[in-house]
């Protein structure tokens, strides 16, 4: 194959990726100091300590990116967004919880950045961080395991055989006999579930500290909405006898001195609160019960619309930093 030369200026795609992952990452550090700081668990510190050097070695590496193709550096989160030495707000117990959930994030959106990057370098760095993160993932999960804290999905103990569905029936949600929930559905519901359990604790601590009535009242209703999500998800497996995973509320200490402005507290849930909206809508791609999908739909509307507010509260406090943007050819017209 002939050597041909196909690093051409960095694509909107990639840079997008880059940016992104620089305002996450810069966050993430931001919480792992802090949770380093308090971490009593040796095994739990440790895998905290690797989470902070892969968000480390990212930062300065996405400096390294946008630095060659002569973007600024976003400003993301400091060490001004975090007081490490003020008192723990979560347990270890909680600690790893978080950590594992914010892994599967990092799976899915490193995934999607590789799926969009052109370039041979972006491509091999993102690459490079998705396998980084599935280990962060593995050992996260391993404690989890070994200190019995994790919840497992449920089981089917029913026999099992292949089969075909010959009644459009199975679809059937509303009237008359309704089939039990099936293993793919489930499944988008137990991970969600799990998802669902981590923001209402980490909105729970967020509201007892932040400075911002408007911050806290935020915290307040995103924790009541995932409260309410969570049991709808709930009622989905328990119509059928199968479990919920358990909750983390008891995780949350009494200290209400904030270790992170408003600011990051803030834009953390609002964007959790926004990528919900994708897991919903992959759970309801697969659902495949009438009544489950329009859950899901109804769900999303709501979700979508408090991340909205969220993001109007970061931008009426003038905390939301803008991704770059295509050039606006009317405004430079009319300035000409």
């Amino acid at each position: 194959m002939n050597n041909i030369n196909h690093e051409t200026k960095i694509t909107a795609s990639e840079l997008a990726s880059l940016w992104m992952q620089y305002e996450n990452d810069s966050l993430s550090r931001c919480i792992l100091l802090y949770f380093i700081n308090h971490a009593k668990d040796e095994n739990i510190r440790e895998v905290l300590q690797y989470a902070l050097e892969l968000a480390e070695n990212h930062l300065e590496k996405v400096k390294q990116f946008l630095t060659q193709e002569n973007y600024p550096i976003p400003i993301g989160f400091t060490n001004e967004d975090v007081t490490v030495e003020a008192p723990p707000l979560f347990t270890d117990t909680y600690m790893i919880v978080y950590l594992q959930i914010m892994a599967i994030h990092g799976m899915t959106r490193y995934s999607g950045a590789v799926s969009i990057s052109i370039r041979e370098n972006q491509r091999q760095y993102f690459i490079k961080c998705s396998y980084e993160t599935m280990e962060l993932y593995n050992r996260a999960t391993n404690i989890l395991l070994h200190k019995g804290i994790i919840s497992k999905p449920p089981t089917l103990n029913n026999k099992q055989k292949i089969d075909f569905v010959k009644e459009q029936t199975f679809l059937r949600g509303w009237f008359g006999k309704r089939r039990p929930i099936n293993a793919v559905e489930i499944s988008a519901a137990y991970l969600n579930m799990q998802k669902t359990l981590m923001k209402i604790v980490l909105e729970l601590g967020f509201s007892q500290v932040a400075r911002s009535t408007e911050v806290r009242d935020y915290m307040e209703r995103g924790r009541k909405l995932c409260e309410k999500h969570f049991n709808i998800l709930t009622s989905m497996l328990e119509e059928d006898n199968l479990h919920a995973p358990r909750t983390f509320e008891s995780e949350v200490t009494d200290s209400t001195v904030p270790p992170f402005s408003d600011k990051l507290m803030l834009y953390h849930v609002a964007t959790l609160l926004s990528t919900a909206i994708a897991y919903y809508g992959e759970a309801l791609s697969v659902c495949q019960r009438r009544d489950l999908s329009v859950d899901y739909a109804r769900m999303i509307t709501e979700m979508g619309l408090l991340a909205e507010d969220g993001a109007n509260l970061l931008i009426d406090n003038g905390w939301m930093e803008q991704p770059p943007t295509a050039t606006d050819r009317g405004d430079l017209a009319k300035n000409k």
